[in-house]
């Protein structure tokens, strides 16, 4: 029980908009008389609740998806729906003058509960109209070449942006290796070794078909790349790009 219940107070944030869930759950089930709107936003619920949070169906998923996951089945409960409709009924509820401080009230209520998200370390400001980081966008129009595609080593904060810019550019390993816990040779030399070997990653680019290597200027490697068959280009936005044209497809 505890690890279903671990991940429901992961995703619950404060508690309070669960909390008010519940509420407007008992609220509904007190005071709503049509069946169809009792099964969805009362019977439903609560079952799903009760099974998402029974061990055995943890355990079961974890046997078949990666249990990180486990929280986005919890995403199938109606909240949002069913706090709309029960504010609108209890909004009902008030006569007369007072009915609009209700609404007030209730719209008070509901941001109280909430957060604002733009407060999060997983929010930044939009640096272009495409969302993702400017150096992807600069350093992808560099590497494009018309009619070809372009396979490139990409350091892992900017791997999963390059594709949403220009699918023409490939890469030897991408998202996986930062969510699923898949191990590359080539991706293990890069980020998780201190200082690799220039040679080294070299030999796995080229076998690879990788014609471009970006390293950040952060970034330290025990020898020269150039000596081993990648040319310095430029550096865009503080990444060093290495060109070996033999690598080119098409």
């Amino acid at each position: 029980m505890s690890d279903t219940v671990s991940v429901w107070q992961n995703i619950s944030g404060s508690g309070a908009l669960c909390a008010l869930y519940l509420c407007a759950v008992i609220f509904l089930l007190l005071t709503e008389k049509r069946k169809s709107l009792r099964l969805l936003l009362v019977y439903f619920p609560l079952i799903l609740t009760v099974i998402l949070l029974c061990p055995l169906t943890y355990r079961a998923a974890s046997l078949i998806l990666d249990e990180e996951i486990y929280y986005r089945f919890f995403w199938m409960l109606p909240m949002t729906a069913t706090l709309a409709y029960s504010g609108v009924r209890l909004y009902e509820l008030y006569k007369g003058k007072y009915r609009p401080l209700a609404g007030v009230a209730i719209l008070a209520l509901f941001m109280l509960c909430g957060d604002y998200v733009y407060d999060s370390w997983q929010f930044s400001a939009a640096e272009n109209e495409y969302h993702i980081p400017q150096a992807v966008v600069d350093i992808c129009d560099e590497m494009h070449r018309e009619g070809k595609e372009v396979m490139a080593v990409f350091p892992s904060e900017l791997m999963q942006h390059v594709r949403q810019y220009d699918c023409t550019i490939c890469m030897p390993y991408g998202r996986d290796m930062l969510s699923m816990n898949v191990y590359e040779e080539l991706y293990g030399l890069m980020e998780l070794t201190e200082e690799p070997s220039a040679g080294e990653i070299c030999r796995l680019a080229q076998e690879s078909g990788c014609a471009y290597i970006v390293v950040s200027r952060t970034k330290k490697i025990q020898g020269s790349l150039q000596q081993c068959g990648y040319v310095y280009t430029k550096t865009v936005d503080g990444y060093a790009l290495y060109f070996n044209e033999d690598m080119l497809i098409g």
